[in-house]
Formats: C-alpha cells, structure tokens, sequence
C-alpha cells in the first residue's frame, strides 16, 4: 500500500469477501521472436508485471536471442517485487539478461542507483537508440512521463518506444 497511490485507498476499504472489479491489460503488445536485437525495459512497482512476463517469454524461448536489459524501480527495497525471480533469470541467463534496480530509499549498503530513473541510467543499462532496439515502459503516470521526455532526449524515436 502506498500513501498516494491510486489503487491503494480502494485495497485499504476492501473487507473478506468483497469483489473489485478491473479491467486490462491496457495497452496492446505484440511480440514475435527475433522482432528486435533487443529490449530496454523501465519498471516502476507493479509496473514490473508486464515486462517479467515478456523477459521470461524470450529468455526461456531457446530460438529466441533478443537481449533483455531492465531497469526497475521502487520506493524502498521491500517494495522490489519478483526480486527472487528477477535475480535467477539473471543468473540463468547472464549474457541476456541484465537488471538495474533503483530506489527511492535505498537501504543503507545499496549498489544499486538511488532517487528517480535519470537519462545518464537509461544510457548506461539500456541498449542505444537502433532500429532494431525496443524500449518497454510501465509505471505510474508520473514515472511514465518522465521517461518519455528522457527517452525522447536520448534519440529513441516513437516506433521505439512502447508504453503498457
């Protein structure tokens, strides 16, 4: 649950038994092995949900060779989901798969990057604007925004980009 986050007050009113009713995934992604060379991926919280299932698709396609680079983001190291999952895709897979993590609160021994997603991380994880590079996004609005303007700056072009 986060203090400003836009489905958490709906969880918090939610009592055993009740039903919430949703909708999705928005967005409509469509992926073909071998499409691209490979994906930049840029999570923020639960936005990690889509690109975990993308990853593990191509990673775990033995025809498929994409590279997959992703930079996830969180408030606090406890917020990191899929952690464990994350880690052994990067241990199974280490020439493709790679994952940055960034926090807001980094716990006091942290490699990781700290505060906010900038342009200097997304050239340094991700691959460099190409035509055959992707770069996935998913966040929250604020996040989402931001990495537009970043991506934008950097050189990856519309057809690049593709936000879930």
């Amino acid at each position: 649950m986060y203090p400003q986050g836009r489905m958490s007050h709906h969880f918090r009113e939610l009592r055993v038994g009740d039903y919430l009713a949703v909708k999705g995934p928005k967005g409509q992604f469509r992926y073909q092995s071998g499409e691209v060379r490979a994906f930049g991926m840029i999570a923020g919280g639960s936005g990690i949900t889509p690109m975990f299932q993308v990853a593990r698709a191509i990673l775990e396609n033995p025809k498929d060779m994409t590279n997959v680079h992703l930079i996830y983001a969180n408030v606090t190291y406890e917020d990191i989901l899929l952690k464990e999952e994350l880690d052994n895709l990067a241990a199974k897979y280490p020439g493709r798969f790679k994952v940055y993590y960034v926090l807001n609160q980094p716990p006091e021994v942290w490699d990781g990057g700290v505060g906010f997603v900038s342009k200097e991380m997304i050239q340094t994880h991700c691959p460099a604007p190409a035509p055959d590079i992707r770069v996935l996004r998913c966040g929250p609005p604020p996040m989402n925004k931001a990495m537009t303007g970043h991506l934008d700056a950097l050189g990856y072009s519309p057809d690049m980009q593709f936000q879930f």
